[in-house]
């Protein structure tokens, strides 16, 4: 049965691969299952045994990718003040994050430029928003005034968030995850405005040290 077990994992893996290599490709409306089937070297068969067809795939993999996102986004350092937002507890919650984020880089990638009815970027920024909420005080706990304030804070973060990631993945090989932490960091810290403005100046401190 173990057996069984793993060669059924290892299949469900083959056409999820063959499905975000076809991605990278070609829009989804142009993917059929053979294709997917040659990718995964499966045949029909096997494919209509997990799936009723290329959307019921589709949908499927996105459900559990949105929930592993979910799952694995802590996001308990916006409860941090500023003035201890560098404290290691918090460091740890969005380093935590990231390493998971930076993990699933491709398959974010691929998913985020593909043309989707289920724009997935979007929804890993609702998610994000979602748990910003979430890791708050109890609803209960909060008045009507509060909660207006709460929505707008959570979604200002959670696009904020994930715009840096986005940035991120853009200049990936010249940004390190520590510049991502120190400047999520600033943000809290500092606020946006301020951090740009040192981030700009060291930049042209690093760019008159270059030249001389």
């Amino acid at each position: 049965m173990a057996k069984t077990d793993l060669r059924i994992i290892k299949t469900l893996k083959q056409i999820d691969l063959a499905l975000l290599s076809s991605l990278k490709v070609c829009p989804f409306h142009k993917i059929t299952v053979d294709m997917l089937c040659k990718s995964a070297l499966i045949n029909r068969s096997t494919f209509y045994k997990y799936y009723l067809d290329k959307y019921d795939l589709l949908d499927k993999f996105l459900k559990k990718t949105l929930d592993e996102f979910r799952e694995n986004i802590n996001v308990e350092f916006i409860n941090a003040d500023p003035s201890d937002i560098h404290d290691g507890i918090y460091i740890k919650n969005y380093e935590s994050a990231l390493t998971f984020i930076s993990g699933k880089k491709e398959v974010y990638q691929i998913l985020w430029s593909t043309s989707l009815d289920q724009p997935v970027f979007n929804e890993m920024t609702r998610i994000v928003h979602d748990n910003i909420l979430a890791a708050m005080k109890p609803v209960s706990d909060r008045s009507p005034q509060q909660e207006k304030y709460a929505d707008l804070y959570a979604h200002l973060f959670a696009s904020n968030m994930m715009s840096l990631v986005l940035w991120w993945f853009k200049y990936y090989d010249s940004v390190s995850m520590k510049d991502v932490e120190e400047i999520m960091t600033d943000n809290m810290h500092l606020g946006l405005f301020k951090t740009f403005k040192i981030r700009m100046r060291a930049a042209e401190a690093q760019k008159g040290t270059s030249r001389s």
